[in-house]
């Protein structure tokens, strides 16, 4: 049996009211003061569907929201990792390197410096043929395939916690 009853306005709207506002006054939603009735008179009145009542406060969190803050926090924090890392992408020292600069640093050399600069300008500029460019490249690649795999895992969990409830009946 519910322990709230409706209560009927002028209006047309009804007031959901329990026992223990007996004899008290209610506002309905078109402004009217309407008194409450008596116990007795109060438990003759229609019943409140038990669809339409609140859930128990005490439900915490399930699962699924568990799952989908998690999923939230890690795709928030992978996106943010993900600009960083795009932003401190490494640069090799040949990029930076103009002409006027080379030619600037050039009258600086010694004899022997000249001809080890020109062997190595002779062979071009191919970044892979720079070692520490190359080490950095191959970290920075894995950082980002290891932030992409985490960001698909973050996503991951927030359709996992999407997904419709289905009870076994």
């Amino acid at each position: 049996m519910s322990s709230k009853y409706l209560l009927p306005c002028r209006c047309g709207q009804q007031i959901a009211i329990e026992p223990r506002q007996a004899g008290e006054t209610v506002v309905c939603r078109c402004g009217a003061t309407l008194p409450t009735p008596r116990m007795l008179e109060i438990m003759a009145l229609e019943p409140v569907p038990a669809e339409s009542d609140p859930p128990p406060s005490g439900v915490g969190w399930g699962w699924r929201q568990r799952t989908k803050l998690l999923g939230v926090i890690l795709l928030s924090a992978t996106i943010i990792a993900g600009v960083m890392l795009l932003l401190s992408r490494p640069v090799s020292r040949f990029e930076g390197l103009s002409p006027e600069e080379v030619q600037r640093n050039a009258h600086k050399l010694t004899p022997s410096q000249t001809w080890d600069q020109w062997q190595f300008y002779k062979r071009g500029l191919d970044r892979r043929t720079d070692t520490v460019y190359a080490r950095k490249m191959k970290s920075y690649r894995v950082w980002l395939a290891a932030t992409g795999v985490l960001a698909l895992a973050g996503v991951g969990l927030i359709a996992v916690g999407m997904t419709p409830h289905s009870r076994k009946q």
